[in-house]
């Protein structure tokens, strides 16, 4: 029997179909969570990661998204590349893989690797202010502007940065983190004002919203390869200001960030929104 209530179901299982959606660090944790969360709603993925022998963990993924795939919907095409984030050709070689994967088409940038490196005060380097500045606002800046340039991105697209708690709770262990972070997020407030739809030269991307994603304590690969006294200190620093007192997992902040992706996230540009169970309040 024909049911209202389960064919609106059916739409937003496919409401990505068609799709192409580009995920830095998609081989593990949010990333990874992400690309399961856009491939079960038909949306293709491009994914990367550093090196090239993690390269093979794209087939499980791609397993995977086969198997979350809405039925009769069109196959979720999943490509792995290798694009190091510290490198200053990692926007080309994105853009390239999209050239000739996906008929130079992007629909979702979800800007997920960076690099997470302590950035001591008192112990600071040149070196390390650079590499760190380049992971974590130059890559985004030159991927987002390449995107722009070939006109790759469609209207009504959406650019995600995910953030972190650490661009409004700083910890003097993390200075460079913390600034990176901090420019994402207003990294997200220009290009919202410029590709909503206001400005002729970025017509072909009307439409298309910016947001960042600022995400809290998550049992993540990297959180969990810590020292045991360290996860114990972000524990005691975190849970106490959650309003929901455990850990996150990355599912739990790939649905946020898939809310943002689809037709339910249109109206929502240039902002923060909190994934950290209550761990950053904005407002």
């Amino acid at each position: 029997m024909f049911s209202a209530t389960s064919n609106f179901s059916n739409q937003r299982q496919a409401d990505l179909a068609g799709k192409v959606a580009v995920i830095t660090g998609a081989s593990r944790g949010i990333g990874r969570a992400t690309a399961l969360n856009l491939a079960s709603r038909g949306c293709s993925i491009l994914g990367t990661c550093s090196k090239p022998d993690s390269i093979p963990l794209f087939d499980a993924l791609r397993d995977e998204a086969k198997a979350v795939t809405p039925p009769g919907s069109a196959e979720v095409k999943v490509v792995g590349i290798a694009a190091d984030i510290f490198t200053p050709d990692c926007h080309q070689t994105i853009t390239n893989a999209l050239e000739q994967h996906f008929s130079s088409r992007v629909d979702i940038f979800v800007n997920n690797a960076a690099d997470p490196r302590p950035g001591t005060l008192g112990e600071l380097t040149p070196e390390e202010i650079q590499q760190s500045m380049v992971a974590n606002i130059q890559t985004p800046v030159l991927i987002v502007d390449e995107f722009v340039k070939r006109k790759m991105f469609q209207p009504d697209s959406r650019i995600i940065y995910i953030s972190s708690i650490r661009s409004r709770q700083p910890w003097s262990g993390q200075l460079m983190y913390s600034v990176g972070k901090s420019a994402g997020e207003s990294l997200c407030r220009t290009w919202a004002q410029a590709f909503g739809g206001r400005e002729e030269k970025f017509a072909f991307m009307a439409g298309t919203t910016a947001n960042a994603v600022t995400v809290g304590l998550t049992r993540t690969e990297s959180v969990m390869s810590c020292p045991p006294e360290m996860i114990e200190s972000f524990k005691d620093e975190f849970m106490p200001l959650q309003s929901i007192p455990r850990f996150g997992q990355p599912e739990d902040v790939a649905d946020v960030i898939g809310l943002l992706c689809g037709r339910d996230g249109r109206w929502i540009s240039g902002t923060v929104v909190s994934a950290s169970g209550g761990g950053v309040k904005i407002g």
